[in-house]
């Protein structure tokens, strides 16, 4: 797993610790049209009760300057969605939902070649001190994508 981690604080960037991408792991395969296992381990390093994140396909590694300052990629491959995962024990919300066990690899059509992306997880994590703001940190794997 890499990870870059970024964070906003006013103008300026600080780095720190970031989840996890347990799956798909470095080099997993991804057919077009077929479940990949997704796994995330979040970081929640302020202690917020929810760790929102976003998932991606990116065609080159990302970097933290990629990210926007509301904790979005703006040039991606695919977009699999929001999500959010509970902390402390709490019941999981609906809206985001909680990560599923599986995403679909999308057909990504003739421009997209066979070979290697990058699947990338923005991790937003709230309320941090002192000032309660907001940080992103970013993972991401290689995959071999395969068109169907």
């Amino acid at each position: 797993m890499i990870f870059k981690p970024f964070a906003i604080m006013g103008l300026f960037a600080a780095f720190a610790a970031g989840g996890t991408i347990i799956s798909p792991t470095s080099g997993s395969y991804a057919i077009a049209g077929q479940p990949i296992p997704f796994n995330y381990s979040n970081t929640n390093r302020c202690h917020a009760i929810d760790s929102p994140i976003t998932v991606y396909l990116l065609d080159a590694p990302p970097a933290h300057s990629d990210i926007t300052d509301h904790g979005e990629f703006t040039n991606f491959l695919y977009f699999f969605g929001r999500f959010s995962i509970p902390n402390f024990g709490l019941p999981p919300m609906t809206d985001p939902p909680p990560p599923p066990p599986t995403l679909t690899i999308p057909n990504l059509g003739p421009s997209v070649p066979n070979g290697e992306l990058f699947f990338s997880v923005i991790e937003t994590i709230h309320n941090c001190p002192p000032d309660g703001h907001d940080e992103f940190d970013l993972s991401y794997v290689p995959i071999e994508y395969y068109a169907a």
